[in-house]
């Protein structure tokens, strides 16, 4: 019963955030060019989650273009864009083109890190979910700047010598219950282990975050990995200085106001693993900022990790979202 009455209340909670900006909003942002905040950065990266493009639906590709105009116009070079899954609406072939074609037409960032997700892989419209991950890998080999070829849509590669490794719902018949093959778990294992003695930071990026963690029992009860959640832990915390990047249950960056009242935060670190989730780039998100456009910038330095709150839309810093996570 109690279970029940915070549910309403977090529902109510949430909707009333999103009609109304939080107190945290509230407290302004800094409209000001893309540029790291100190000089030193060793690695600068967008991230964002969630474009759903859909070629039925023209305003998507110019919001999602004006955002990597953003990055675009940097003062300080982007070293990677990633983008968390759904990287589509409906997983079709010209909206997926679309999505790579205005990332290569806009000189956006000097290397992609782009995972599938649900929509990517399980809402196909003309294909089979094997031919929408061919077809991820095709457009992505054909289009992405910096020569990197992948062979599988999950893949590893290192930009500035920190490894970046990508997950996806490899799985036949799956909708939005990601399945993960023995091969993909053994290849997250060995790809962090070959990195790890570089004493560097790893960065995992999956569309579907674990279970429990960033709030996803309670803003989507059935939005985990599910069955997959375990194992993947199990692997992440292995190692040191990892950062797990997810998307898909469209929670908008939150800072104390939500972590006080209900208890998470979209940059959490559990058992040494560090957990960030993005807001959707192109609905309106829950439990924080509501608005499409939103991201972060992350600034690694030798001995901590920046997460900047930034609307690419409008290319605005939200400071009283940043986060900063300590590395060991």
């Amino acid at each position: 019963m109690w279970l029940a009455i915070k549910q309403i209340i977090a529902l109510i909670v949430s909707l009333l955030m999103t009609v109304f900006p939080s107190s945290e909003f509230l407290a302004g942002f800094e409209a000001l060019e893309l540029a790291t905040k100190e000089d030193d950065c060793l690695l600068n990266a967008s991230i964002v989650s969630d474009v759903h493009i859909d070629v039925d639906w023209p305003i998507g590709e110019w919001i999602w273009a004006n955002g990597l105009n953003d990055l675009e116009r940097s003062k300080d070079t982007v070293d990677a864009l990633i983008v968390s899954g759904d990287l589509t609406n409906y997983g079709d072939g010209p909206s997926m083109e679309s999505f790579f074609r205005i990332m290569a037409d806009s000189s956006c960032a000097e290397n992609w890190v782009t995972a599938m997700g649900n929509h990517d892989v399980g809402h196909v419209e003309d294909t089979t979910q094997e031919g929408a991950r061919q077809r991820f890998v095709d457009l992505y080999n054909e289009l992405n700047p910096s020569g990197q070829q992948i062979d599988k849509a999950y893949y590893k590669m290192d930009i500035n010598g920190y490894r970046f490794v990508v997950l996806v719902d490899d799985g036949e018949d799956t909708w939005d219950h990601p399945d993960m093959a023995e091969e993909q778990y053994q290849f997250l294992d060995d790809a962090l282990a070959e990195a790890t003695d570089r004493g560097l930071p790893m960065f995992v990026v999956c569309h579907v975050p674990v279970e429990g963690v960033n709030g996803q029992d309670k803003i989507w009860e059935d939005g985990g990995l599910g069955d997959c959640s375990d194992r993947v832990q199990s692997i992440l915390e292995k190692y040191e200085n990892v950062f797990f990047i997810s998307g898909h249950v469209h929670t908008g960056i939150n800072g104390p106001l939500v972590e006080n009242a209900f208890g998470f935060s979209c940059v959490e670190t559990i058992n040494g693993v560090n957990y960030i989730n993005l807001p959707t780039y192109m609905i309106v998100n829950r439990y924080g900022v509501p608005w499409g456009g939103m991201g972060f910038q992350m600034e690694v330095y030798e001995d901590e990790v920046l997460f900047r709150a930034r609307n690419f839309g409008s290319s605005k810093w939200y400071p009283v979202y940043d986060h900063t996570v300590p590395l060991v």
